[in-house]
């Protein structure tokens, strides 16, 4: 139990753990490969008579013409582009938090009329010759009103 409760804050701790070890292994391979290409690509110097400044060359650099791109002002937009069975509008999805129909209520009227104006014991004496299902509603009506013993017991 007490994992579920500690897995909100383990989690990103174990994500965060993970990729830094992962940048970590990164790192090493890449320097391990650039010190193994150096190695690789060792080169003597050049001997001193091989080059000399009089004889290299000028690098000549041409000259770039700026152009600016036209701007069509007739373009569409960008809610224009998108499709007309799109909504740009956030929408509520789902609503936390408790809600004003919290279960299921059940009303039961009276079993007969005039029940609620009898004495307890009349109702014994009238719940004896009655049904199974006419003694389940005296009990759901007596459960919600007054709540006398002795009916319910006659219910049971």
């Amino acid at each position: 139990m007490t994992s579920l409760i500690t897995l909100p804050i383990r989690l990103p701790l174990e994500i965060t753990w993970r990729a830094a070890k992962l940048g970590v292994d990164v790192l090493r391979t890449v320097t391990g490969l650039l010190e193994h290409d150096r190695a690789d690509e060792r080169v003597p110097w050049p001997a001193d008579e091989a080059v000399s400044p009089d004889v290299a060359e000028p690098i000549v650099v041409e000259a770039v013409e700026h152009v600016e791109a036209p701007v069509d002002f007739d373009a569409p937009s960008e809610e224009e582009l998108a499709p007309r069975h799109v909504d740009r509008e956030a929408a509520l999805a789902y609503e936390a938090g408790p809600s004003d129909d919290v279960g299921a209520e059940v009303h039961v009227d009276a079993p007969w009329d005039g029940y609620d104006r009898m004495r307890a014991a009349d109702i014994v004496a009238r719940l004896r010759s009655a049904d199974a299902a006419t003694r389940a509603v005296v009990r759901l009506y007596e459960q919600q009103g007054k709540a006398r013993s002795s009916v319910l017991a006659a219910t049971a």
